[in-house]
């Protein structure tokens, strides 16, 4: 995954910004275009480079303080052809920048019409599985909800980023909270497709595993929210779904729903227990995963918005 980084600064900066770049190995070709932004006379610096490198160069850029006083542009092109060493371009990595991962989340997890409609569904058709003791309706839900991109972005902002923590606490329950609205209102009309009655939902199977709490479930969780954590600090994010499925925080929210919606007021505790439990596992592996990429790989000064 080659990268673009176009940076306009100060001259006296930009000079600062090639030097460093002179013996940095992974770059494809430095395009300069003199005094070219508009209203200044700033110098617009185009870079075609490896993955690796835009790691290493971005580094750069946040110790010369380019990330607070100029403009800095990441995009991808869909190839690099260099007629120098290629190696560098085959053996290139797929960590993404720091700033990619808070975008990345922002666009999976900002409050939106379409963010909170899904949710809504996800909930409805989780509770119809339920209902019925259909496992892959189930399963279908899980894949439906952007579920996981909130939390972990509570846990991004944890690390200094503040406005990403109230983004993502907004967003969680504003999602989770539509998601049970959802799930009573399916509940509802599954009971009165299929011929069941409320009075049958704690005996049904699916019900009984995802309002329980056991210890494998805890570990899968924690195993899930660090493969998210990996997931989205390699830009990987159509395999987040993958992590939704291994996570209860679906069903269990959609018990949350059922439960008040049924009168059943114990299994919406129980519900809303394991969805706690839950969460706190994103939360906490996805977090330290996340931390660990921010020491060891990125090691960045400052940490805000693209």
């Amino acid at each position: 995954m080659p990268r673009r980084i176009t940076i306009t600064a100060h001259p006296d900066t930009r000079k600062r910004v090639v030097q460093h770049l002179r013996d940095q190995p992974g770059i494809a070709s430095v395009t300069l275009h003199p005094g070219a932004s508009l209203g200044s006379d700033d110098d617009v610096l185009s870079i075609d480079l490896t993955n690796n490198a835009a790691l290493d160069v971005t580094r750069s850029l946040d110790a010369l303080g380019v990330l607070e006083a100029g403009s800095v542009t990441v995009s991808e092109p869909s190839v690099v052809i260099s007629s120098g060493d290629a190696r560098p371009l085959d053996e290139e990595g797929n960590e993404a920048i720091w700033e990619e991962i808070g975008s990345l989340m922002r666009r999976e997890s900002n409050l939106s019409v379409n963010y909170l409609l899904l949710m809504m569904l996800s909930g409805a058709v989780a509770a119809t599985g339920l209902v019925t003791d259909t496992l892959h309706i189930v399963i279908g839900a899980m894949l439906i909800a952007p579920g996981f991109a909130p939390l972990l972005h509570i846990a991004f902002g944890t690390l200094g980023h503040r406005p990403g923590v109230k983004a993502g606490i907004k967003s969680t329950c504003a999602g989770y909270l539509l998601l049970a609205v959802g799930a009573a209102l399916g509940m509802a009309l599954a009971i009165v497709l299929h011929g069941s009655t409320v009075s049958d939902l704690p005996s049904l199977h699916w019900v009984a595993y995802w309002s329980k709490v056991e210890a494998t479930g805890v570990a899968t969780s924690l195993l899930a929210g660090i493969a998210g954590g990996v997931i989205t600090s390699s830009r990987q994010t159509v395999l987040a779904t993958g992590v939704m499925i291994a996570l209860a925080l679906v069903p269990s929210m959609a018990l949350v729903g059922m439960g008040l919606g049924s009168g059943h007021f114990g299994l919406a505790l129980d519900g809303m227990t394991r969805w706690l439990v839950e969460a706190f596992c994103v939360l906490s592996a996805g977090g330290i995963t996340l931390a660990a990429k921010k020491r060891l790989l990125h090691r960045r000064r400052r940490v805000g918005p693209t």
